[in-house]
C-alpha cells in the first residue's frame, strides 16, 4: 500500500553532495512532492527535505541508499499519517 513519508537529508553543502542525493531520488522513481532545501543550523550542512508516495519497503530501500551516497550525513524517512502537514518542514525539522 502506498502511503506518504516524509524525508529529510543533511548532507554537505556543495552541488555535488545535492546533485547526488538527488539523483537517486530520480532514480528510484517515487513520485515526490514539495521539496525543500536549506540551511539545517550546522555550518557546512543542508538539509534537503520532501514528501514521498511510497511502500514501507521502497522508503526503506531509498534511505538505505541516501545513506551510500558521498556527501550525506544522515537520513530519516518517517510515515506521514496526517493529512494536515503540506509541506516537508513541518513534519521533519
Amino acid at each position: 500500500m502506498q502511503a506518504s513519508h516524509a524525508v529529510s537529508v543533511l548532507l554537505d553543502d556543495d552541488l555535488l553532495a545535492f546533485n547526488r542525493a538527488i539523483g537517486v531520488v530520480r532514480r528510484r522513481n517515487l513520485p515526490v512532492q514539495g521539496i525543500t532545501v536549506g540551511p539545517s543550523g550546522q555550518a557546512g550542512v543542508l538539509r534537503l527535505a520532501f514528501f514521498m508516495q511510497a511502500d514501507d519497503a521502497n522508503a526503506m530501500r531509498l534511505l538505505r541508499q541516501l545513506e551510500k551516497a558521498h556527501g550525506v550525513h544522515s537520513v530519516t524517512v518517517t510515515p506521514v499519517s496526517s493529512p494536515s502537514l503540506t509541506h516537508p518542514s513541518e513534519a521533519v525539522l
